[in-house]
């Protein structure tokens, strides 16, 4: 099914270049930059952008540079667009209109575009909260809202194939603030936590898109997953069956796509070089209710693969938002040195680590799409990729490395345990060659060998060239935290 992208790039190159430069990209930018696309692959590095910002000219160069795949935008309000009961749509408001910029900017970069339709109107939820619940009398109006928008948006000049309904639904909207842009369809007091009423409204929906466009791909709004079902009660009811209420509801047909966030957070410990703890597996950080299933990514992943067996379906997995957060709330939980220093280097390095660790385990365990949340800086919780003035953060870089190496093999890889204890390693295979993505598990340096007839290139985390040790015809290379790339014959 990824074919049709490849095609539809090289399409938008053609209708591009006959354009002026004003038509493709932002003012004063005109170079077209198309990612490179393996047949009957699909490419699972991605970002968001806030509203506004990949067309923006400080941002749109890095996004170019960066050469990812994926885009997220969570822009399109039908709150803007039909404020009240029965009123035509809207097409001016100003989220379609920056959404229209957004998109146009995506298409000249190559950039698969995934985008949220949330922020729902107060007379369709009863409530103030810009991201509540719609009631269940009102799921046909927004069925037919959403059909307007897939059948305008999937056509030329638009070509966006995939539509994610809300964002992190399995909170409570009484959690959050009134203009949060999280916290849909949570229910504390419901044992499915309001999930069934998500599932009641994708089952009225999802037909409505899929009569507009039937290349279209629903995706269920991005779970947050705050805790495990074994997780400490925080009198926050049961966010961890939402998904099953859904899936009880009948809505097991009526989406593509499962997707879910990941956000663990950085600490400043004492005595720890804190740019070398895998804060992905830390049993104290956001995530750490996750770590006795293998951490905040794998423990997601492995909990919802669970969910869905026990109702015999297999969606594919998106994790469409994560990052490495600096948040002063959680450093009281661990001997610190001070407050979050979000200037430290040692938190951007941490961050550069985090992503490649946590991409690597998703990409091994089928996860199809890994999205940083955000590209500008500072981002939330500085997890940006760029930072307050858009230049390039480690984590930037190793995001950019990863793309240029992932370009030139297939997906997924395999887990690869060939180099013994102390390392975590993942294969990935090409044509005529293998490259693994290898680090050391701890702090500790430690070597690999292989012979030396079988070595072609290694690459450190930022992409500078790795010379090995020859010695007797073996090649020796020094592995770290931060990992290495490892191209060598099979």
């Amino acid at each position: 099914m990824y074919r049709h992208r490849l095609i539809f790039v090289l399409v938008m190159w053609l209708i591009a270049i006959a354009l002026p430069a004003a038509a493709q990209t932002p003012t004063n930018i005109s170079t077209i930059y198309l990612p490179l696309v393996s047949a009957n692959t699909i490419r699972p590095l991605g970002f968001e952008t806030n509203t506004g910002w990949l067309s923006a000219s400080s941002v749109y160069p890095q996004a170019a540079n960066l050469n990812a795949h994926w885009v997220r935008l969570n822009t399109l309000s039908w709150r803007e667009a039909q404020p009240t009961m029965g009123s035509s749509i809207n097409w001016s408001a100003p989220s379609f209109t920056r959404f229209e910029a957004e998109v146009a900017a995506a298409n000249a970069l190559g950039l698969q575009v995934m985008a949220i339709i949330d922020d729902h109107p107060s007379w369709a939820t009863g409530s103030n909260h810009i991201c509540a619940a719609i009631l269940d009398q009102y799921h046909d109006e927004f069925a037919a809202f959403v059909r307007a928008v897939v059948a305008k948006y999937s056509q030329a000049p638009h070509y966006v194939r995939y539509w994610e309904l809300g964002n992190e639904p399995d909170v409570d909207p009484r959690l959050v603030g009134e203009n949060s842009p999280f916290g849909c369809w949570g229910v504390i007091e419901d044992e499915y936590y309001g999930g069934e009423r998500y599932g009641r409204m994708l089952m009225t929906v999802t037909p409505q898109i899929r009569a507009a466009d039937p290349g279209a791909k629903v995706v269920f709004g991005g779970l947050l997953l705050a805790r495990p079902q074994n997780g400490p009660n925080n009198n926050d009811g049961k966010p961890f069956n939402f998904l099953e209420g859904a899936l009880r509801a009948g809505a097991g047909p009526y989406f593509d796509i499962l997707a879910f966030h990941s956000y663990p957070t950085y600490f400043e410990e004492i005595g720890v070089n804190n740019a070398h703890v895998d804060f992905d597996k830390h049993p104290i950080t956001f995530g750490g209710a996750w770590a006795s299933r293998g951490g905040a990514t794998l423990g997601k992943i492995n909990f919802l693969r669970d969910v869905m067996q026990r109702y015999g379906i297999n969606k594919p997995l998106f994790l469409n938002e994560t990052g490495l957060l600096c948040d002063d709330r959680y450093t009281s939980y661990v001997p610190v040195s001070g407050s979050c220093n979000a200037a430290a280097p040692t938190l951007q390095q941490a961050q550069a680590n985090h992503l490649i660790r946590s991409s690597m385990r998703a990409i091994a365990a089928g996860v199809e799409t890994y999205i940083w949340y955000t590209l500008q800086g500072p981002g939330w919780r500085h997890a940006g990729l760029l930072d307050g003035s858009q230049q390039p953060r480690p984590a930037y870089i190793a995001m950019k490395t990863a793309i240029e190496r992932l370009n030139e093999v297939r997906i997924p890889p395999q887990a690869f345990t060939g180099y013994g204890t102390g390392f975590e390693a993942y294969r990935f295979s090409g044509n005529g060659f293998v490259l693994d993505v290898v680090w050391s598990v701890d702090d500790t340096l430690r070597q690999i060998t292989l012979p030396a007839s079988s070595f072609i290139a290694a690459y450190t985390r930022d992409g500078a060239p790795i010379v090995p040790t020859i010695s007797g015809g073996t090649a020796t290379l020094n592995v770290g935290f931060e990992n290495i790339y490892l191209k060598r014959k099979p």
